[in-house]
Order: C-alpha cells, then structure tokens, then sequence
C-alpha cells in the first residue's frame, strides 16, 4: 500500500472510489437522494477540476485506488486550508487507510503554512476528524446547510523557526550537513576513498563560506528552542526563473518530526518569493526513500546522470512554484 499524487489518468478511479463509499459508507447517515446529489458532483470532471487547485493524493493497493484525499487553501487565503475528499473503500476502512492519507495531508506544505485548517465533514467522518483534533467551528456542534459539520484544528505556533543563515552560524551549519549525510553514506556504503565529493565529505567552513560571501546564496536553518541548528538548506538562482535547492537536511534525531517537510515547504515559498517558477535537485537515485519522500512533497523525477567520481548515480528533480 503506498499514497502519491494524483494524476489526470486518476479521475474515473478516484470517482468511482467515491461514489462507492458514499452509497456503502455515508447512505447510513444520509438519505438515499442527499447521496444521489453529492454523487452528481463527485464525477470525474469534478475531481479533475479540484486537484486543479489542490494538492491530491491517492492511496494505492496493488496499483488500484482505494482512497483519496486532498488539501487545499481555506478560500484563496494564506495562512488557512482545508481538507477536501477523503474517502477510503468500505472493505479497506479500520485498516489505516485513513490515518494514513490524514498524515499525509498534515504533512503538506498547505498544511505547514497554515495557522488554521477546516474540514467541511460528513456526519459519517465527524468522530475520525475529531480523532485528529478537530473540533466544532465556533463551537457548533450541529450540521449547517450543506448537512455537513464545519471542523476546525488551529495549528500551536511551534517554538522551533526557521531563520535565515548569519555567517558566524557556517561551522554549525558545516556539522548539520556533514552529520546528516553522514547516514546515506554509512547506508549506501560511501567513504571518502570512493567518494571524496559526496556532500558527507566535501562539506567544508571555506565553501560555505564562499557561497555565503562570493555567491550571496540564501541559506536557511532550521533552528530549535535553544538556539541549536538542528535542520538546513540553501538556494541558487538559475537562468529561466528556476532556483537550485542544495543540502536540505534534518539531523538524525530530530528526523520524523514534520521538519523536513516544513524546511522543503519553505524553500519552495522563499524560491518563489524571488521569482522563480520551478525548484530542481538532485539526489542518490539509489535511495528510493528518498526519492519517495519528495514525491510526496510533490516532486516529480526527470532525469538521471552518472558520474565518474560518484559510486552512484545522480537523480534528477523538480518542483513547479
């Protein structure tokens, strides 16, 4: 079971998983004719058109679809979104499904950036979103017009930040780097003999140094409660509004904590901020994982290069802004 990005050849699968569940699922809750309404509104063409401005996910079983869900903004606003479409095949609800398709959600960068988040929810989903923290909007606990419970989770300001780098922090961000890559190289077997290159090793004070004083790159932490550098990366402006994202890294302890998805989710904002259209990098094409792990910060793979100097072979990928 795996959960990815929607795509256009997704439409009719993704309709019909949803309409199965609302006349399995939902009729229980709902009269058969409420049904027959949100089923005319739940056709392909209604779900192309809301991955068009949201951040779709699937969940996959054996290559078929068994549930969905997606996030988007809170009426066109920054700093609020909303959960839309989740819905998980009755034969494969009380599976964690749905758990997984929720913390996949919360982990988007719709999600990340948001200080509230709604979720228009169905009698039948109420009590599983409240699971999750949500609670009655404005305290009220009735269904409104729609026959749908308004939800609302406001996000706790987090007392970790991400700051902007100064020079005195280069040592520091040095060691973030060269300690976090320091586990894909003992993973994939890289040392210094047969990788000097590989950031873990090639990481030095002088060339951040350099990139900070002779190339002016914005370089970022990710900073903890203390003061303590615990995550980092750094931009580099391209030709054709694309910007290069380089070293994104979370330190070993503190990976698992949505940090990384909140450093990736910045660096996105940051690029395009500055005009850029398209964020690209490169990765250790054998770590899937990783890989992985970025498609599901919405990434998509483009191209792959061998190195002479490189034990391994260079993975390509992009972002659109």
């Amino acid at each position: 079971m795996n959960i990815r990005r929607f795509k256009e050849s997704d439409a009719d699968a993704v309709s019909a998983v949803v309409i199965k569940t609302l006349r399995i699922s939902n009729v229980k809750d709902y009269p058969d004719e409420s049904m027959e309404e949100w089923v005319k509104i739940m056709q392909p063409q209604n779900i192309l058109e809301r991955a068009g401005w949201t951040h779709f996910y699937v969940v996959e079983d054996n290559d078929t679809i068994i549930g969905c869900g997606a996030i988007g903004p809170y009426w066109g606003k920054e700093d609020e979104s909303s959960l839309f479409t989740i819905f998980v095949l009755p034969e494969y609800q009380g599976n964690g499904v749905g758990r997984l398709i929720m913390e996949t959600l919360e982990n988007d960068e719709f999600f990340l950036r948001a200080k509230r988040i709604e979720i228009p929810s169905s009698i039948t989903g109420c009590q599983f979103y409240r699971k999750f923290g949500y609670d009655y909007k404005d305290g009220i606990a009735e269904v409104d017009d729609e026959h749908v419970y308004r939800l609302e989770k406001f996000r706790v300001p987090s007392i970790l930040t991400i700051k902007a780098i100064e020079r005195d922090d280069i040592p520091e961000c040095t060691e973030v780097i060269r300690t976090s890559f320091m586990t894909v190289a003992d993973e994939f077997g890289f040392t210094v003999e047969n990788a000097p290159r590989f950031v873990a090793f090639a990481t030095t004070d002088d060339k951040l140094y350099s990139q900070f004083d002779s190339e002016h790159r914005p370089m970022y932490g990710y900073f903890s409660e203390n003061g303590r550098i615990i995550g980092y990366y750094s931009l580099l402006l391209l030709e054709n509004k694309e910007c290069e994202l380089n070293n994104l890294c979370v330190l070993p302890e503190y990976r698992h904590k949505s940090i990384g998805s909140a450093l990736f989710a910045d660096a996105c904002t940051k690029a395009k901020d500055k005009g850029c259209v398209k964020l690209v990098f490169s990765i250790v094409e054998e770590n899937e994982k990783l890989r992985k792990w970025y498609e599901k910060q919405g990434a998509v793979h483009t191209d792959t290069k061998k190195f002479d100097f490189f034990p391994f072979t260079c993975g390509y990928m992009e972002k659109s802004l």
